[in-house]
């Protein structure tokens, strides 16, 4: 009699396992694992999202009487001489870089702030101001409000 009880036992326990095995192996199949986003993706797409040309924005200027106003216009920059272009340019680089910096594991944005404040700074109205703007509104809000960063640094309309 003991022995029946036990081989019902043993076949409830053997049962059990399988339901547990089969229901793991249904799980795995059914949904496809999602690639893990690395830091590399992640600088990829800072770079790609950072560097890319500036977007058509909406005209916020009233068309004076007679004129048809434009929906959208490209923003118009300041023209740097080549000297200031490659301040400029060597600025964002160092912005770009510190960037990747800040978003490690125990890093800050410091430096890139800087750079950021530096190109705003030195060459207003340049195309480079406008990515520094961009960038500036792209990191996390605890860090714009620990660098103090105002609206005004990040107002990509002016």
């Amino acid at each position: 009699m003991n022995t029946v009880w036990l081989k019902i036992a043993a076949l409830a326990v053997v049962v059990v396992v399988a339901i547990v095995l089969f229901s793991k192996i249904a799980n795995n199949m059914s949904k496809p694992e999602e690639p893990v986003k690395t830091l590399g993706d992640t600088f990829r797409e800072d770079e790609k999202r950072l560097r890319a040309e500036p977007n058509i924005v909406e005209s916020n200027v009233p068309a004076a009487a007679g004129q048809q106003t434009a929906s959208a216009e490209q923003p118009r920059f300041t023209k740097l001489t080549e000297e200031e272009e490659a301040g400029a340019s060597q600025l964002f680089e160092l912005a770009i870089t510190q960037r990747k910096i800040g978003r490690m594991p125990a890093m800050h944005y410091g430096a890139m702030v800087q750079y950021c404040r530096q190109i705003i700074e030195k060459y207003p109205g340049s195309e480079y101001a406008y990515k520094a703007k961009r960038m500036l509104g792209d990191i996390p809000e605890s860090d714009r409000e620990r660098y103090h960063i105002t609206d005004d640094e990040i107002n990509l309309n002016k």
